[in-house]
């Protein structure tokens, strides 16, 4: 008996205009951040006038890429982005649990560290996963209200209230859902002043990124000439 090939396979590929590569390129560098903020947040860094996760760092630019897909691509994009970034997430979770349970070689030393880096305690997965859904939603739907009241005018100001809205929920959360119970109420404002305020600076220092995010976005920095067409974003 023959092996009939499916219909489906030896298609010619499906075309992806300019937009569409740089959504992508987005995408990746805001999965990128969202993971890498997941992995490096159990280091504590001496920041000189305090202490802090280094992920304290790495997460603040997924909001800026988020709210470029928002301002360029509409909410419907944005909302299947952070969707997407929390299935990454926790898929990430999952296979880094595996790839602590795996036995170790008889020579392999560092299993312990190995353990202490990737595999995260079960609550923290849980309230790294919650703020991040809660806020990423809240950010991107607080940035397009915004955006309809300035009539799409004022990208700094639709950009710095959502980010840091959503920042201090984030911030919030996190804190209370991972450390309730474990530390004192008065120590864990203590992390999310600290945090918060790290934050604060980052994202008003961010804002020139996402005015060079939304021109790239939208082609500016490859054609100065072409006039671009309104759109208008759901609500």
């Amino acid at each position: 008996m023959r092996f009939r090939r499916p219909s489906y396979v030896g298609l010619d590929p499906y075309p992806l205009d300019p937009p569409g590569r740089r959504l992508l390129v987005l995408v990746g560098f805001f999965v990128t951040f969202s993971l890498v903020s997941n992995v490096t947040a159990s280091k504590i860094v001496d920041f000189h006038i305090t202490y802090a996760s280094a992920a304290v760092v790495f997460y603040p630019p997924t909001f800026f890429l988020a709210d470029t897909i928002a301002e360029v691509w509409g909410k419907p994009v944005a909302r299947r982005i952070i969707w997407l970034g929390l299935a990454a997430n926790f898929t990430a979770s999952l296979m880094y649990l595996l790839a602590v349970a795996f036995p170790p070689a008889p020579f392999y030393a560092d299993q312990e560290a190995y353990a202490a880096v990737l595999g995260s305690a079960p609550r923290i997965a849980v309230a790294s996963m919650t703020a991040y859904t809660v806020s990423q939603l809240l950010d991107v739907s607080l940035f397009l209200y915004i955006r309809r009241l300035t009539r799409g005018r004022h990208l700094w100001l639709r950009n710095n209230v959502a980010v840091l809205v959503s920042q201090l929920v984030d911030t919030t959360l996190f804190s209370f859902v991972a450390f309730l119970g474990r530390a004192p109420v008065s120590a864990i404002w203590e992390i999310i002043a600290t945090e918060y305020t790290i934050k604060v600076l980052l994202t008003l220092l961010g804002t020139p990124v996402t005015y060079l995010l939304v021109g790239w976005a939208r082609g500016v920095f490859l054609n100065f000439s072409r006039k671009l067409p309104k759109q208008e974003n759901e609500a």
